[in-house]
């Protein structure tokens, strides 16, 4: 995979890959979940928590990714939480990198809450190319590449069905729409914050879900289930692939000041337009 220029046929060899070992993945999550009471879970502090499970399935996708891709970098988020100097400016320096967050979602996970995710990007010179996205419980694996649109195939329903996910425009009013807005807070003073900020964001939605990964939040805004997402704080494998899955869904994504997005923004707005504009214009950064 030296090569410079993507072809239909390179994005078919690198979406099998990723369906593979994201299934793969996904088995060795959901044999944890079944014994969930016995796992050991650590606090990495501000940063949430990590399983064994987290450590599991990293250890495959890296594994497979170094043995198919040998000459790619990868950035892991339990590999940084272990060893934070290992700075984001590998993304910017590395021809290709992966992306990886072995388990998106563990909070839900250790409570046995079914909504968790493996999300893992390919990016070529900072820019993600091919992205995917899939909760073993579900079996929804969103996945896209870039100019390959994005799609969804459900793998408990009908793995060999894909739906392709393509629409550019959103132009409910805010109280018909569903959106799931980041309680956005500062470091101190975590809670009261939270909830300030999240009270004047709701900006007028019919409903309001939080789901706990933002990798699956973001999928459902490029499915049509959300109709807006926003947050603050991300980390790189938080969105990744999702937010490429967005983009070839149709999916306008920026940061909080509308300025185009890049996985280094700590902020996120993610809907269709009209609708982003008007969430732009009511944000609270």
């Amino acid at each position: 995979m030296g090569m410079m220029k993507f072809t239909k046929k390179n994005f078919q060899e690198i979406f099998s890959f990723m369906q593979d070992i994201g299934y793969e993945a996904g088995e060795i999550i959901l044999k944890f979940q079944k014994e969930r009471q016995f796992l050991s879970v650590t606090s990495k502090g501000a940063e949430g928590i990590a399983s064994e499970a987290d450590d599991a399935s990293e250890d495959f996708l890296i594994k497979a990714i170094k043995e198919k891709y040998p000459k790619h970098k990868i950035l892991s988020e339990e590999d940084y939480s272990k060893q934070k100097k290992k700075s984001f400016k590998v993304i910017q320096e590395s021809k290709y990198i992966w992306v990886l967050d072995p388990l998106d979602g563990t909070n839900n996970f250790v409570n046995g809450i079914p909504i968790y995710a493996i999300s893992m990007a390919l990016m070529h010179e900072g820019k993600s190319i091919a992205g995917l996205v899939y909760n073993p419980f579900s079996g929804e694996c969103f996945f896209a590449g870039k100019k390959q649109g994005a799609y969804l195939i459900d793998f408990r329903i009908n793995p060999m069905k894909k739906y392709e996910l393509q629409n550019e425009i959103n132009s409910k009013s805010m109280n018909e729409c569903i959106f799931s807005p980041a309680p956005t807070y500062e470091k101190k003073n975590k809670f009261e914050n939270q909830l300030s900020t999240f009270k004047k964001n709701i900006i007028g939605a019919r409903a309001v879900r939080r789901l706990g990964s933002a990798a699956l939040e973001l999928c459902y805004v490029a499915s049509g289930n959300f109709d807006g997402y926003w947050e603050k704080n991300l980390k790189p494998w938080d969105v990744a692939a999702a937010v490429l899955i967005c983009e070839e869904a149709g999916v306008k994504v920026t940061d909080f000041d509308g300025q185009s997005f890049s996985v280094l923004n700590d902020s996120v707005i993610a809907a269709r337009e009209p609708l982003h504009t008007k969430i732009l214009g009511k944000i609270i950064k």
